[in-house]
């Protein structure tokens, strides 16, 4: 296991050099771990990793606000950010079956080989599954979700009608559940599950996607050998392909 820091400069104003980026790195090997993030008054960030407790500088003394980046290697590992760790967060699962639940700033989960779970925050965030069976969940922020190879869950989740959520299923035959506020829902290749929340716009993928939703104000953007079900009075879109130069149809 390794603590390190990242400083990246800035030499735009070459006479006056800055940084750019400050981030703190916590990596740990190719065993299961399990690491757990708390927040504590003052400037000193908590992580007890495996059991043993360890406390860090948690503020930069000079240039942006610090973020933390967490790489786990190998191995089925869990990490858990609490919700009151407000640092711009990326987590690395690497190969293995993961769990990662992000904190309460802005986020980046990326899962790697295995079966995993990552949950989103309150903050903004962006999830990848990569290999295996994934299931992604979002909370209350504006999300971005790719499931990329394997048979995923993407749940956008849940907050105020403003939230932002875009989820993409990737390969393999996936199920995308949209939430609150405005949602985008990509099958991929496949035979996907899309289902709609709130107001949601559908693009499903290449072979046999099913859609349900429940406004008669969604769109969906289909092919012709999709299976669909539709709200009453659904605008539907569907691709016709033409020759380069011609008009759509």
């Amino acid at each position: 296991m390794t603590f390190s820091r990242e400083i990246t400069w800035s030499t735009w104003n070459p006479e006056k050099p800055k940084i750019a980026t400050n981030r703190l790195v916590v990596e740990t090997g190719n065993a299961a771990d399990e690491i757990h993030v708390r927040s504590w008054p003052g400037d000193k960030l908590p992580f007890i990793i495996n059991g043993r407790p360890y406390v860090l500088d948690a503020k930069a003394l000079q240039g942006p606000d610090q973020s933390l980046l967490i790489k786990t290697n190998g191995g089925d590992d869990r990490v858990i950010v609490d919700d009151d760790v407000k640092h711009l967060l990326e987590v690395e699962g690497g190969a293995g079956n993961d769990f990662i639940q992000a904190g309460g700033g802005m986020s980046g989960l990326f899962g790697g080989g295995g079966h995993d779970t990552l949950l989103l925050g309150s903050n903004s965030g962006y999830a990848e599954g990569n290999d295996g069976d994934d299931l992604i969940i979002g909370a209350s922020g504006n999300t971005i979700m790719l499931g990329n190879a394997g048979n995923d869950r993407l749940y956008a989740g849940f907050g105020n009608a403003h939230k932002q959520n875009l989820l993409d299923g990737g390969d393999g035959d996936d199920k995308l559940y949209a939430g609150s506020g405005n949602n985008y829902l990509k099958g991929g290749k496949g035979d996907d599950l899309l289902t709609g929340h709130d107001r949601t716009s559908f693009y499903t993928g290449e072979d046999n996607d099913r859609i349900t939703n429940h406004q008669p104000t969604d769109s969906i953007h289909t092919r012709v050998n999709d299976h669909w079900t539709l709200a009453q009075s659904t605008a539907l879109n569907e691709a016709i392909p033409g020759k380069a130069g011609e008009q759509p149809s």
